[in-house]
């Protein structure tokens, strides 16, 4: 489909295809570009919320905080006014004095000086704290056992809104403030404490604060402030741009201690707004920090929301202002930017496609002129007229055209009229154009002087050997006839040949075939005398085991005859000995008598057996040595058989051979009869051609004689001469020296 679209379609389609990748290119790039510019601006503009939030909040903790502090430095500096005046601490004995010096709270109590201007300056601040500070409802100091006077066990009091300006209660017993969680907890870990929110009665909802007083390392007293919940509606909580936006406040311990969107929620952990384990455990990592972060989670509902952390410091602990809202409205301006920037991209890549196929149309006009040039051309069609107003690159291309087309009409017309020419019979002719002939042009005009001169050349040639053809046959004919008597005479020879030849062959197969059986023969009787050679040389090697066994007999024997000697000797003792015991051993002596008598037995019968032994030793001697001799002959007769049976293997080949041998000269004198009798028919089919070759040697001589030839003895010239000094030419000459027509 593409290819045969028009130049400007496709140029037009190209230049889109390339400005729409590199507008997508622009676009991707300038919509990342701008959605990370606006989540920028919107991860500022919340983390700006999250910590002006952070910043309220703390500020509603700070009043109280530096109020604490104010206490905690003026008991710092009691003490250490105690230290440089003794008697700043002592109760005055001058009635007048320590009426002067009677306790504001305990009226039944006198203070000394440092304890009375204490008690006054924690009063006042307490009371100017909650005056200055809507966030701060009440406060109260209370200290340990004897830690404020030596001789008071319980010292404290509580200031709200509604007496702060009138007479404070003083606690009455250490019991009284002891047991609260606010100062029970802060005595216990000797750090802050912040209660969960809960409603003191007014229904207002309060955190209860309490911060530790210290001297020297050494817990003293607890301040307690309440903090009014109502405090933190200060923080920001909606946006013109966000309508989902909301604040919560968290606790170092991620509880909920203030929400824009419901109170219900304070006192709940986060972890029950964020059902994904992964997400809650990413968020807690994140708070053990005390810097700010973005986070998006999944809230209970499934729902994506994106969350802006801004730590609070509140006394040594951390807490959290966190503004969120749904991701989707975060995402909203992202989106609608987005499609805007789409939208303006197509609008204008549709408008430059536009103007680029209206320009390029406009331009790649005179192209169609060329292209039905071309076509008329390639139709052979040459009359053409196109005409080239511009002088940029197309209309040198017109022009061009229309050289090349009438330059190409001259050259076909000469061309047209040279072979016509030569198609006639003319071949003495001359072109008429041969300046037209340039560049690869000049080619077919040496063609076309080539084949003329070739053909002129040729047709002289073929007229003279017709002559000499004609001449030849006839000699050919008579001596095809003569060769064809010669090679029936062979012919018969030959056969006679083949059949003595045959004779011989069939002799020699059947001397083949008889030697082949005597050498089977002898292979046998070979094979017979090997086999008896080897049941001779068994036998010499049974009788060589026997004379080895009865060697071993003989060693046996010569035992027998040991043990019948000391057989004797042990029957001569026995006697002896029985002859000493008398009457005692004359029972003995009979026994070695019998005893003695058989050891001579046994001596006479060894020695028997060894006569006999040796008889048989000597025959089997006398055997083993016939034995060898035997062998020996036996080895002899079996290498001369071998040596025969290698003659007559000799002969069998031999045989073998001179039979293949005659079969080959059998095939080659076949193959010599064969070629004799075709040498025959071809010597007689030659006379034959011979007569109709003369007969078409006078007709070619006829034919030649209707051509006009050029002049063999004309003067030659250069080719490439365009101006030859005569037009005499030479077409006899080698090469590609001739002149033009």
């Amino acid at each position: 489909m593409f290819k045969k679209m028009k130049l400007a379609s496709k140029l037009a389609i190209m230049i889109a295809g390339m400005l729409a990748i590199i507008l997508i290119i622009l676009l991707a790039c300038s919509v990342l570009m701008s959605q990370a510019a606006i989540k920028k601006g919107i991860s500022g503009e919340l983390n700006s919320v999250a910590n002006g939030n952070a910043e309220i909040i703390e500020q509603s903790f700070r009043g109280f905080e530096n109020s604490v502090m104010g206490i905690q430095n003026y008991i710092d500096w009691g003490y250490q006014r105690i230290l440089q005046n003794p008697g700043d601490n002592v109760v005055s004995d001058n009635p007048d004095i320590a009426e002067m010096l009677r306790s504001d709270l305990y009226t039944s109590k006198t203070l000394s000086l440092a304890a009375h201007d204490t008690e006054l300056f924690m009063t006042e601040t307490c009371r100017s704290t909650i005056k200055a500070n809507d966030s701060i409802v009440a406060m109260g100091v209370m200290f340990e056992p004897y830690q404020f006077e030596s001789d008071m066990e319980a010292f404290g009091f509580w200031i709200n809104k509604n007496n702060v300006d009138g007479q404070i209660v003083p606690f009455s017993s250490y019991n009284d403030y002891a047991e609260e969680d606010s100062y029970n907890y802060v005595v216990e870990n000797k750090k802050s404490y912040i209660s969960q929110p809960y409603d003191n009665g007014n229904g207002q909802m309060v955190l209860a604060y309490g911060i530790p007083i210290t001297h020297e390392s050494r817990l003293i007293g607890v301040v307690i402030g309440n903090i009014n919940l109502d405090a933190f509606s200060g923080v920001t909580t909606s946006s013109q741009n966000y309508s989902s936006m909301w604040a919560t406040i968290y606790d170092d311990n991620s509880t909920i201690v203030w929400d824009s969107e419901t109170l219900d929620d304070v006192g709940k952990n986060m972890k029950e707004f964020t059902p994904n384990e992964q997400e809650f455990q990413q968020v807690q990592s994140l708070m053990t920090g005390t810097s700010t972060f973005h986070a998006e989670k999944t809230r209970e509902d499934g729902k994506k929301v994106s969350c802006f952390y801004s730590p609070i410091q509140v006394g040594d602990r951390t807490w959290w202002s966190m503004t969120g809202l749904y991701t989707s409205d975060a995402q909203r301006s992202i989106v609608q930017t987005t499609i805007w920037l789409c939208v303006i991209s197509f609008v204008a890549l549709l408008v430059i496609i536009f103007v680029i196929i209206s320009v390029l149309r406009w331009m790649l006009s005179p192209v169609k002129k060329v292209v039905q040039a071309a076509e008329s051309i390639a139709h052979g069609h040459l009359d053409i007229h196109i005409e080239a107003t511009t002088q940029d690159e197309i209309g040198d291309l017109s022009r061009t055209f229309q050289a090349m087309a009438i330059n190409l009409k001259s050259i076909i017309e000469d061309v047209d009229y040279l072979l016509n020419e030569m198609a006639n019979g003319n071949f003495n002719i001359r072109t008429r154009i041969e300046e037209d002939y340039v560049g690869d042009y000049r080619g077919i005009l040496l063609a076309i002087r080539r084949i003329n001169r070739s053909l002129s050349q040729t047709l002289s040639q073929i007229s003279e050997a017709a002559v000499q053809v004609s001449a030849g046959s006839d000699q050919v004919s008579c001596g095809a006839q003569s060769l064809s008597q010669g090679a029936t005479e062979q012919a018969s020879s030959i056969q006679q040949l083949a059949a003595t030849i045959t004779e011989i062959s069939t002799t020699v197969n059947d001397n083949a075939q008889m030697a082949e059986a005597a050498s089977v023969n002898v292979n046998q009787v070979n094979n017979s005398v090997a086999e008896s050679g080897q049941k001779m040389k068994s036998t010499l090697e049974i009788m060589e085991d026997a004379r080895s066994k009865a060697t071993k007999v003989s060693g046996i024997i010569k035992t027998i005859e040991d043990i019948a000697f000391q057989t004797n000797i042990l029957a001569l003792n026995a006697a002896v000995e029985a002859a000493r015991a008398g009457a005692a051993g004359k029972g003995f002596a009979v026994v070695a008598d019998e005893v003695r008598n058989l050891a001579g037995k046994s001596s006479e019968a060894s020695k028997n057996t060894t006569e006999l032994i040796s008889g048989a030793l000597s025959a089997i001697e006398e055997g083993t040595q016939s034995m060898q001799e035997t062998k020996q002959f036996v080895d002899s007769v079996v290498t001369e058989a071998a040596e025969i049976t290698k003659i007559f293997n000799k002969i069998s080949q031999a045989s073998e051979q001179q039979a293949a041998s005659i079969q080959q000269v059998t095939l080659g004198i076949d193959q010599i009869s064969s070629v004799v009798q075709t040498n025959s028919a071809t010597a007689e089919e030659s006379a034959a051609a011979s007569e109709e070759l003369s007969s078409q040697a006078q007709m070619l001589k006829d034919l030649i004689s209707k051509f006009k030839l050029r002049d063999s003895s004309e003067t030659t010239v250069n080719p490439m001469d365009t101006n030859p000094s005569s037009e005499n030419i030479d077409y006899t000459q080698a090469g590609n020296d001739f002149s033009k027509y």
